[in-house]
């Protein structure tokens, strides 16, 4: 039996991330996954995904070019060469992984891992002993009841990507990141889409703002929008999917999108019988991300956190700094949120509620994309970036919604962290004319001294 300091279940981006840096700190180090490494994220969701919308983005702006006296006519898009980058980008990044393990002499194993007991994983008969152990399994779409997914015509989020041709329409039953995001690219290549939301607006985990600001860009690109109501049946004839909604709608559609949120991969595991306490399926941990087991920690959509690829991450490396004897605890308010959509929408921190509950004298102000010189000169004027911060000028959040706002959060982020005020990034130098500079015109307007650079 080998024996290792650190075994990770799990080689998504929260596994392979955790096992790469522990072996950095000098721990002999496994990882252990059934399946290909990268998890959901590489393999079916964030990377092929976002090859997809870029795709739509390239379509976006050849249309757009007309502004600038360029026609673009007959140009042709060929599905099967989209589908190929898809695969050729996640073969590459696949490889990348693999690649880093090896470097790091982070030891691979294949097969799915069960706790036997504290210190013990079985690997299909084989064991394979631990000091610690880092849960990272993950999660997995879920269906709903008489919706259930056929991978023909009714398909999850991870289905869908099996396609091999584009519908000419689509009913996405759930407008939340997912929804949205793959709404925006069926809408971009031509495809007739739908969209059935249960709560009143799309983004329902957002600022609200956001989600009815989207909302009214989706309706006027031809999506039809329906929020408020369930589907109350789905049936697949064959030929079309037939969703009749509770207020009467039919919709009638070549393929059915399921994206209702996601199950924690925790099954199978062995929790229940080493005493893992488990809340709707996932893993109960305390601030440091450690079980009720000494030596067991778990991450990523295991646990009751945010289900990103980069919070997975986050908490791999402060499990192992912990293991390491350090005493870091997990800050989600430092973990942006980035959705693909067109505009992009991103955010971290808290909202301007979130705000005023914890501070009623907190503040937010808005600044727009439409008075950006650099979103005037590219043509992509919608948009705004809200800042809120507290009275004493701390900078508590930031909201984006624009082009390129999945990029820019990251100076969000970073400023949040530092526990910055917002006179400082009212101080810092942004370059102009760049999309960057409504930092300072939002943090100048907060203070109450807008400069507004045009």
């Amino acid at each position: 039996m080998q024996n290792y300091d650190l075994a990770v279940i799990g080689a998504g981006p929260g596994g392979y991330v955790s096992a790469i840096y522990a072996s950095r700190l000098g721990m002999k180090t496994c990882l252990i996954e059934k399946d290909s490494v990268g998890g959901t994220c590489l393999n079916h969701g964030c990377i092929p995904t976002k090859v997809m919308l870029n795709c739509a983005a390239a379509i976006k702006s050849i249309n757009a070019f007309r502004a600038y006296g360029v026609e673009v006519a007959g140009y042709n898009f060929a599905q099967e060469k989209l589908f190929s980058k898809r695969e050729e980008v996640v073969t590459r990044l696949r490889s990348g992984i693999m690649s880093l393990l090896a470097a790091n002499k982070v030891v691979l194993i294949k097969g799915a891992g069960r706790i036997k007991s504290q210190g013990l994983i079985d690997i299909a008969g084989a064991l394979v002993g631990a000091k610690n152990i880092i849960i990272a399994a993950g999660s997995s779409p879920m269906d709903l009841p008489g919706m259930k997914f056929d991978d023909a015509r009714i398909l999850s989020s991870e289905g869908i990507l099996r396609l091999k041709s584009i519908p000419k329409s689509i009913i996405i039953v759930g407008g939340g990141v997912i929804g949205c995001e793959f709404a925006t690219f069926y809408n971009t290549v031509g495809s007739k889409v739908y969209i059935i939301e249960l709560m009143d607006r799309l983004l329902p985990t957002m600022d609200r703002e956001l989600g009815k600001r989207l909302e009214v860009i989706l309706k006027k690109r031809g999506i039809d929008i329906h929020t408020s109501v369930r589907v109350g049946s789905m049936n697949n004839s064959g030929d079309m999917v037939l969703s009749e909604l509770q207020d009467g709608h039919s919709i009638k559609s070549e393929t059915a999108l399921i994206c209702v949120g996601r199950r924690p991969n925790t099954a199978g595991l062995g929790l229940e019988e080493l005493g893992i306490s488990l809340d709707k399926g996932r893993i109960v941990v305390n601030e440091f991300l450690e079980t009720g087991v000494k030596g067991v920690f778990a991450i990523g959509d295991c646990i009751n956190g945010p289900m990103l690829a980069h919070a997975a991450s986050y908490e791999g490396t402060v499990v192992c700094d912990n293991i390491a004897g350090k005493k870091r605890r997990v800050d989600y308010n430092l973990i942006p949120s980035c959705i693909f959509t067109e505009p992009e929408i991103a955010a971290c921190g808290l909202t301007e509620d979130e705000a005023k509950k914890l501070d009623p004298d907190s503040k937010a102000v808005k600044f727009p994309y439409m008075a950006s010189s650099k979103a005037q000169v590219i043509n992509s004027a919608d948009g705004f970036i809200k800042m809120v911060g507290a009275k004493d000028g701390r900078l508590l959040g930031i909201e984006i919604m624009g082009h390129n706002a999945c990029d820019l959060i990251g100076e969000a982020s970073l400023a949040i962290a530092m526990k910055a005020n917002i006179e400082d990034i009212a101080n810092a130098v942004h370059a102009h004319p760049t999309l960057s500079e409504i930092f300072g015109d939002a943090s100048h307007l907060f203070l109450g001294k807008p400069i507004h650079t045009i």
